[in-house]
């Protein structure tokens, strides 16, 4: 993940106390397993489990505090006078059916909590931020945007999008043909390059769509001022070089240009996937002053 995106999750995860991180972790957990894999437990006399992990056998206990003490995570894992701790409630209910326990926290995991899990019976362990961060990492990009949208930060996974098709695109970039194909003295407006490179009837459609993918024009701007300028003229020149090998107007190579790189480094089917390259390119054409009548002699 770009450290933005994963400083997002950090922070959202970090956030949630009590029950709105159990409701994390079914949400987190859902999706990593499915649901045939995965059962969430009703948040109220549990019995000790706050998930069942079916494959792994496995029970799941949460500790979201909003300020962590030694002696409060004894009490919650190992009980006080009259009160059953989270352990002991699962050795009692769910033992001999589930035999591995884990306990997820929602930040990093202190030695004295490592100690306390390890030196319990059976099958134990403790997760804590950093290991969540882990799994999320190792979702498949469709799911990881749903927890993103579900934790309110996908703003965040666009700029991610962004950032791997750039690092995608110059990783891919070969050395041939240097040369930029643009003219400079041909600059058009967005508009003008619509009726130039469009039929009337498409006039409407596009300006809607090349007014939704600009929105991530600005985004697009802020990754690159990371980039030194070699790098930049890499990316332009892989754009420009592969957009000439197409054939067709310029909608036609708009168009078969984002399928190709949607297939080749993303999901054809994830359509913000599918915004964000073509967002790219835009942009890409923009910078390069392609879109000029001529575009379809080159």
């Amino acid at each position: 993940m770009d450290t933005l995106l994963k400083n997002a999750f950090k922070m959202q995860i970090q956030s949630r106390e009590g029950f709105g991180f159990e409701e994390f972790i079914d949400e987190l957990f859902l999706l990593k397993y499915g649901v045939d894999d995965y059962i969430p437990i009703r948040r109220n006399k549990d019995q000790g489990n706050d998930g069942t992990v079916l494959p792994e056998q496995k029970i799941i206990a949460c500790y979201a505090p909003r300020k962590y003490s030694k002696a409060d995570f004894e009490t919650k894992v190992l009980g006080a006078t009259n009160k059953e701790g989270d352990f002991e409630k699962y050795q009692k209910n769910w033992k001999d059916k589930y035999p591995n326990w884990e306990m997820y926290v929602n930040h990093e995991v202190s030695p004295d909590q490592l100690n306390i899990i390890q030196s319990l019976d059976g099958t134990t362990s403790i997760k804590g931020i950093d290991q969540l961060l882990n799994i999320i990492d190792e979702l498949v990009s469709s799911k990881k945007r749903k927890l993103a949208v579900y934790l309110g930060i996908e703003n965040f996974f666009i700029q991610d999008y962004i950032q791997d098709i750039i690092n995608d695109l110059l990783n891919a970039s070969g050395e041939e043909d240097k040369a930029l194909h643009f003219d400079k003295k041909t600059l058009v407006p967005p508009q003008k390059k619509i009726e130039l490179n469009f039929e009337q009837e498409d006039w409407d459609g596009m300006n809607s769509e090349m007014m939704l993918v600009m929105e991530e024009f600005n985004t697009i701007t802020n990754i690159l001022s990371g980039y030194n300028d070699d790098e930049i003229n890499t990316l332009k020149r892989r754009v420009i070089n592969d957009y000439n090998k197409l054939s067709g107007s310029f909608k036609e190579r708009l168009y078969n240009l984002t399928d190709q790189y949607t297939r080749e480094y993303g999901n054809i089917k994830d359509d913000e996937y599918v915004k964000c390259v073509k967002s790219i390119l835009l942009y890409m054409f923009e910078q390069c002053l392609i879109g000029r009548k001529t575009d379809s002699e080159l």
